[in-house]
């Protein structure tokens, strides 16, 4: 009888020391089970951050191609619509109804041609913007006096084309994304001129435009040395540049054989007289500016801006840019004058953007933004 009891009492004690022994144990797999599922937690967090954000990323990467399409089809709608007015008309335009209609329309249309997260980019009425670019501030501002720019924001949220779906954040609670992008297109200066836009052989400094603008006058000659009356005659890429080569050149003009060849601003040299024309070559100048002028008393002419402040230029000198001048009087022996009044903003066809600013801007865009 001592013996069982002494058995069930060494079974119990064993027992009891087993249960001691893998107390710690149980815990430590609990401990274990804790950390692996923090683990997973976390793992699969990051994974749908790698899968969902890379998601996103390319998404807003097809948005800001369907908001440059459309921010540059948006200002090339601009473009066409300067293309058909006088100098006037875009000295003094106001964006019509009409005009900001085919514009958002264009940007519009284009915009749909592109998908993001393989959905249609549709773009709002409000999201297309009209307006002036700022390069130094880098901010736009939307206005209907002489607009310029054109800037496009695209969707996929809530107010447009729906949020994106998430494929593995479902976990953490973000079932969607927002995503948006924005473009802005602007009609720039120009930078370049085709064969036959440059169609008076005077050039104006840079000088000029230091403490002058739009609708100011300025001498063309005489030359006195200030600002508003700093330029010179100039037979372009022709060599040597002198009296024969300008009459030549303003001869060709008049009957159609002459045409000024291409120029970019900051690359092309043009060659100057630094001289007085004879009087024959005056002669032919004032029948150039009869013949441009018939019915309206005043020639616009498009001409190159050189580089620095010289007033009796000579030599080969770059240009810069270009300006519009309206030319309204010019007279020939004894008198020698050529007077004008810069005309600006004119939006020249054909010209290629990039050159600073003189107040002539081409009508095919390109992004600033």
């Amino acid at each position: 009888m001592n013996k069982t009891l002494h058995q069930q009492r060494n079974v119990s004690m064993l027992s009891l020391y087993a249960n001691q022994i893998m107390a710690p144990l149980k815990n430590s797999r609990g401990a274990a089970a804790v950390m692996v599922a923090v683990t997973l937690t976390v793992l699969l967090a990051m994974g749908a951050a790698a899968i969902d954000i890379g998601h996103a990323l390319v998404a807003r990467n097809e948005l800001q191609n369907a908001a440059d399409a459309a921010a540059l089809a948006g200002a090339r709608a601009l473009g066409i619509a300067y293309e058909g007015m006088t100098p006037d008309q875009m000295a003094n335009y106001t964006l019509t109804g009409g005009d900001q209609a085919a514009i958002v329309a264009a940007a519009q249309a284009t915009s749909a041609l592109n998908q993001a997260a393989a959905v249609s980019v549709s773009v709002n009425a409000a999201d297309v913007q009209i307006g002036l670019w700022n390069s130094a501030t880098r901010t736009f501002t939307p206005t209907a006096n002489q607009p310029r720019s054109v800037r496009v924001v695209t969707h996929r949220d809530g107010s447009a084309n729906g949020p994106i779906s998430t494929f593995l954040a479902n976990v953490v609670g973000m079932s969607s994304v927002n995503v948006s992008a924005a473009a802005t297109a602007e009609l720039a200066a120009i930078g370049s001129t085709p064969l036959g836009a440059l169609d008076l052989p005077v050039a104006i400094s840079e000088l000029f435009f230091s403490q002058f603008g739009c609708g100011d006058s300025i001498q063309l000659y005489p030359s006195n040395g200030t600002p508003q009356s700093c330029a010179g005659f100039t037979t372009f890429l022709q060599t040597p540049s002198n009296d024969m080569a300008m009459r030549t050149i303003i001869n060709g003009m008049i009957d159609g054989s002459y045409q000024v060849p291409p120029t970019t601003a900051g690359v092309t040299h043009i060659e100057f007289t630094n001289g007085t024309l004879s009087n024959p070559t005056w002669n032919a100048l004032t029948n150039l500016f009869i013949l441009r002028s018939a019915g309206t008393g005043y020639w616009d002419a498009l001409v190159p801006v050189y580089q620095g402040g010289d007033c009796s230029p000579s030599g080969a000198i770059p240009i810069v840019g270009y300006a519009n001048i309206r030319i309204t009087n010019v007279q020939g022996p004894p008198n020698h004058l050529i007077t004008g009044n810069v005309s600006c903003p004119l939006f020249q066809g054909g010209g290629v953007g990039g050159g600073p600013s003189f107040g002539v801007f081409t009508t095919l865009p390109g992004l600033v933004e």
